[in-house]
Order: C-alpha cells, then structure tokens, then sequence
C-alpha cells in the first residue's frame, strides 16, 4: 500500500479534533493569521486497484437569525469532506463532519454543535446546514438539513424544501415542506412527506405508492389559484393550502393543509396509494 499526498492549508481556518455538543470554552488553536485547517488527496491501493482519496477541510463564518427575526449568533463553520472514489465500485462514498462555534469576540470562539453525515458535500441553506450525499446510478441525491442554531437534524429529502411564507415576521412565521427517501440509512421504506418549522417538525406522512425510489414525484404548493415549487406566499391568510405530489400530469396526491395541520382524512389519493402517520 503507498500514498501520494499533497497537504496544503486553507487560510480562515483552525485544526481541530472531533467534539460532541458542549457550551464549554476552549483555548482555540490559532496564530495571528487566524484558525487554520487542512486538505489532502491521496491514492491508495488495495487489491490490484486504486481508490482515489480527498479530504477537504474549509470555514465559512454565518450570521444566523433567532425566532424574533434579529441576529441570534455569529457562527464559525468548520466544514470536512472525506470522499473516496474506486472507479470499479459504483459511486463517490462520503463523509462529513461539521463543526460550529459562536464567536465571543473577533479572536474567540465557543463550541455550539457538531454534526456528521454519510454525505459528500454540504452549504448553508438560509436557516439550515444541508448536507449532500450524492446519488448513484439511479439513485436520487439525498439531503439532509440540520438547523443552523442547534444543530439538530431536521429534514430529509430528494429535492429542495419548499418554503411557505405566513403572517408575522422572523424564521417562525415560515412552514416547511420535504418529502423524499432516506437512501443512505432508510433504503426500502416509504418515502415521507415532512412539515413544520425551522425548529421542529410537526407531522411526518409517509406515502405509500409501490413505486420505485427513483420515481419521485414533483412536489408542489397550491393556493389562491398557484402553484409553487419553492415558495409560496401565504402572508396575507393562515397556513392553509394544498400539498400536491404530481408523479404524471394523470396521477397526483392532493394532501390539504387546514390552519397550519395536515389533515388526511381529506386527502385526495389514487388507487393503489395510501398515506400513513409517523408521528
């Protein structure tokens, strides 16, 4: 077995070893550039055949908003991917480790959370961290989003969130709606429709088709007379509208949502579909 390595450092970063959730201050390691990290690739090889290695470290600093709409944290991201590629084995294997600090003052940090991942990359999506684990074959991507405050795992989808805009101001007068499979650790089971909040989510429907994992359905938001795929504007009325999960222009689920609830007994399904609380 031999290596090639090719180590470079980043310039806003720090090495740092794993840590689990704590409010504990640390003595950063740091010098007067800042917090530093590291990036490698090397290739290693096993058996007759080469897998390719990267292990990629960077920071990112995000200012992230609380409930009442004003600046809660400025936080510091450490994000590190480790991918290895063996071209006669399918597809990329990742994983993912984010680290986040809330800064104290300009040369000071305080660990918040630590999240990891069978993912391949990840960013900062409004008031998540999403991370990326890609698809093989034919495999959807799965993404899964992680609040940005706390850390804690909140969505898992095929597709971007859609986004529901209510009365109010600040991250809690939004809903969010998900729906997909969990490839990476649920493969087999139903994919699941999820809604609630940036904090929580409130009702998980799982959605039962007898279709195959990569025949996802388009997932869509309808109300006063539109339909959106990303957002949708809801400020002027409660949370009610419908949940459209359109698989052909002839077969859709209508999944009404009343006064901010999902309410499935009014869904509007097929044959041969069925809808199942998780929660």
């Amino acid at each position: 077995m031999f290596r090639h390595f090719f180590v470079f450092s980043l310039a806003a970063a720090a090495s740092l070893a794993s840590c689990s959730k704590s409010t504990k201050q640390e003595a950063p390691a740091r010098d007067s550039l800042g917090f530093h990290t590291t990036s490698s690739a090397y290739v290693r090889e096993d058996k007759g055949s080469w897998t390719y290695v990267t292990e990629n470290g960077s920071f990112h600093y995000k200012e992230v908003l609380g409930d009442k709409g004003t600046y809660e944290a400025a936080l510091l991201l450490e994000e590190k991917y480790h991918n290895e590629n063996t071209p006669v084995i399918e597809g990329m294997r990742g994983d993912a480790t984010v680290t986040a600090w809330t800064m104290t003052n300009p040369r000071d940090r305080e660990l918040r959370w630590t999240a990891r991942e069978k993912a391949n990359e990840g960013e900062v999506r409004d008031l998540f961290f999403r991370f990326t684990a890609w698809g093989c074959c034919d495999s959807p991507n799965t993404y899964t989003y992680d609040n940005l405050l706390s850390g804690k795992k909140m969505y898992v989808t095929n597709s971007d969130l859609l986004e529901v805009r209510g009365k109010g101001e600040g991250p809690l007068s939004a809903r969010f709606v998900g729906f997909g499979y969990d490839v990476v650790n649920n493969h087999g089971h139903d994919p699941v429709l999820q809604y609630g909040t940036y904090k929580d989510i409130s009702q998980k429907i799982s959605i039962h088709s007898g279709k195959d994992y990569y025949e996802l359905p388009d997932m869509l938001g309808d109300a006063n007379g539109k339909s959106e795929k990303y957002h949708l504007d809801l400020t002027n009325s409660p949370f009610t509208f419908v949940i459209v999960m359109r698989y052909s222009a002839k077969v859709e689920i209508r999944i009404p949502v009343e006064d901010d609830e999902i309410r499935l007994e009014k869904a509007v399904l097929p044959a041969g579909y069925s809808l199942r609380p998780e929660n």
